[in-house]
């Protein structure tokens, strides 16, 4: 009876745990956070991580561009915006099925799904009027490219990892020249 008793109870208790850890959880966690951290139970505080977390960071980052594009695409008027948005769904999901493979090779786990940052912009951006969205979508896409290729060049000069280095160098320069051709949109729309 004792025997019987301690293996109810033990289940009760794995139950409650379990009820505890599901209240605990307000929403899901984040596609990037979580293939964080399956890369740091795979990896070495060494390059390894470095390199798994470079490649999680431009993996998001692809992802997000991605899905900001075919908001364009879908919401606006202007045909430079659409012609833009075109080419960066196209490049940026080049660029990522790319990074794909070497990740693959390399045993990196990446996200599957743009930043939850990336979500909060798209519905800011969906709510904004016709006139409006171009312009703010045009500049964060700015800003985006900026920051991207500011990380891009640090990570030339601090990653070890030559598959890595050999992709960023394939992939800068359009980066480069998408920048450049939404800042002269950007112009346009000033006028």
């Amino acid at each position: 009876m004792k025997k019987h008793l301690s293996k109810w109870t033990v289940g009760l208790m794995l139950a409650g745990s379990l009820m505890v850890a599901c209240q605990d959880e307000s929403k899901p966690e984040e596609s990037k956070e979580v293939a964080k951290e399956q890369n740091e139970q795979k990896f070495d505080a060494d390059s390894s991580e470095e390199k798994s977390a470079f490649a999680v960071d431009a993996a998001s980052g692809n992802l997000a561009e991605i899905k900001l594009a075919k908001l364009a695409i879908q919401k606006s008027s202007n045909k430079e915006v659409k012609d833009i948005a075109t080419m960066l769904e196209t490049d940026h999901t080049t660029a990522l099925g790319d990074l794909k493979s070497i990740a693959s090779v390399k045993g990196i786990t990446l996200p599957t799904d743009e930043p939850d940052k990336t979500k909060e912009l798209i519905t800011d951006l969906s709510d904004d009027k016709p006139a409006d969205f171009d312009k703010n979508w045009v500049k964060a896409l700015i800003d985006k490219h900026e920051k991207t290729i500011s990380d891009y060049e640090k990570a030339l000069n601090d990653l070890k990892d030559e598959d890595l280095k050999a992709w960023i160098t394939k992939v800068l320069p359009s980066i480069r020249s998408h920048h450049d051709k939404l800042k002269a949109i950007e112009s346009s729309l000033k006028k």
